[in-house]
């Protein structure tokens, strides 16, 4: 395995280099300014969505975002800022911010085309990038690789990674057996997901408040602990964004060449955990928001976009708990091992509550990818698929929380002996991997969509408020 994680990497490093980086920033900067900075509507549009809309859908404008809110910020917004931060280093969580803020854009962009072009298919309003794809930009290959890739996304950053994540941070705090946890896990997917959409978004709309409440108030504590090295912890992600890790960790002689790739891995690390934990960019969420009851396109758009805003907010307060705790210099420390170290600096506390959030976070990542994953297979396939689809996603979260962790961690007799191995890393690099096959059909439509989104935006969205 650890050659294939080498493999993966590589390829990785290559795809979200400056080509990819260029990319996102580029279309979220030209949306940003071509739809007269759109980001200004944030707090509008916050109020805004606990509104009753009453147009047409099958689950209420709220419900459609806690389903978006629970896919984008689970454990990406955490073990993702971690990974990113023990990668890229601390300036990884400033391109985080930065890219999120402009994303904002985007994901305003890709929610409004997929209600704008939306089609009612067996008694439900169902959408996303692959129909407009299909629709408006008449490539049907194209929406099938985008579907391809969401099915794959599902599996991996939805199954398989957040029931990984959940097992290793039981294991971590409180030495559970990842077969246990596995099996609970599939347990609780199974009871939600046979729900369908409505029953997805119940659970999501008090599930979201409560795992965001949580973890806002522990991540506080940690920074009041710490409050008198802030500024230190500050600086060190400011000044990581433009020299790297190599030159934050405090590497003496580096070379030029030897910084400037260091801050590119910075980016690079930034950017991509920016379009995972966000999906702004990435096409998902505008699946969920197909599924609200709206009465326009703008109106869910700028709705969707602002679980961009709660997700970059989310993202910058793990950064710093993690950049304060100071363990992300530790080579040996990652992901979950990361996170419970920042959070063990509050006594009696600190390891449940991280334990809580990371369960709650993973468990509504979960349930939403599997409707992202059910709603794909239903373009590729029809319908009857579904409940194959919703078993098979089961056994794969199953197997994330048991097998993946278990036989990667060297389990053997008991849970005393062990040793850290590679799961979490391979998991997290076929993440981003299978990502690239829904961003780049996702920029590409936007791209072609563009004068069509302006003008959508210019004629409706100003109705809205």
């Amino acid at each position: 395995m650890e050659t294939l994680l080498q493999y993966i990497n590589v390829l990785n490093g290559f795809i979200w280099g400056p080509p990819m980086i260029l990319l996102i920033f580029g279309l979220g900067i030209y949306f940003t300014f071509r739809l007269g900075f759109i980001q200004k509507y944030t707090f509008k549009a916050i109020v805004l969505s606990v509104r009753p809309d009453g147009g047409a859908g099958t689950v209420s404008s709220f419900g459609s975002l806690a389903v978006m809110i629970g896919a984008t910020v689970g454990t990406g917004s955490i073990l993702g800022v971690t990974t990113a931060v023990a990668e890229g280093g601390p300036g990884a969580v400033f391109w985080m911010v930065i890219a999120g803020v402009f994303n904002f854009a985007v994901k305003y962009c890709e929610c409004t085309a997929a209600v704008k072009y939306r089609v009612r298919r067996e008694g439900e309003y169902v959408g996303g990038p692959m129909y407009v794809m299909t629709r408006v930009l008449k490539m049907k290959w194209l929406a099938i690789v985008f579907a391809l890739g969401t099915l794959f996304m599902a599996l991996t950053a939805g199954a398989l990674l957040q029931a990984n994540s959940i097992a290793d941070v039981l294991r971590e705090g409180y030495r559970i057996n990842p077969w246990w946890v596995g099996l609970l896990v599939a347990i609780c997917t199974g009871i939600v997901t046979l729900g369908g959409v409505k029953r997805i978004a119940a659970y999501s709309e008090w599930l979201v408040p409560v795992m965001g409440a949580v973890y806002l108030l522990i991540s506080l504590i940690v920074v009041s602990i710490h409050l008198p090295q802030l500024p230190q912890a500050l600086w060190t992600i400011l000044s990581g964004a433009f020299t790297g890790k190599a030159a934050v960790g405090g590497a003496l002689g580096a070379t030029v060449y030897a910084v400037f790739m260091a801050a590119v891995n910075a980016i690079g690390s930034g950017v991509s955990r920016s379009v995972m934990c966000t999906e702004a960019g990435l096409g998902s969420a505008a699946i969920a928001a197909c599924a609200a009851k709206t009465h326009g396109a703008a109106r869910m758009g700028i709705i969707s976009a602002t679980s961009v805003f709660w997700t970059v907010f989310i993202c910058l307060l793990s950064g710093l708990v993690v950049v304060l705790a100071g363990d992300w210099q530790n080579p040996d420390v990652y992901a979950a091992n990361l996170c419970n170290s920042a959070f063990k600096t509050v006594p009696y506390i600190g390891t449940p509550a991280l334990a809580f959030s990371l369960i709650i976070f993973s468990f509504t990542t979960l349930i939403g990818w599997s409707y992202y994953g059910e709603k794909a297979l239903q373009f590729l396939g029809g319908g009857k698929w579904t409940k194959l689809w919703r078993a098979f996603y089961v056994v794969v979260c199953l197997a994330g929380g048991g097998l993946g962790t278990a036989f990667s961690l060297g389990w053997t007799i008991s849970p005393d002996s062990f040793e850290i191995g590679l799961s979490t890393r391979f998991s997290w690099g076929l993440t981003v991997l299978m990502m690239t096959l829904m961003t780049l059909p996702n920029l590409y439509m936007l791209w072609r969509l563009r004068h069509k989104l302006y003008t959508e935006t210019k004629r409706n969205l100003p109705k809205v408020f």
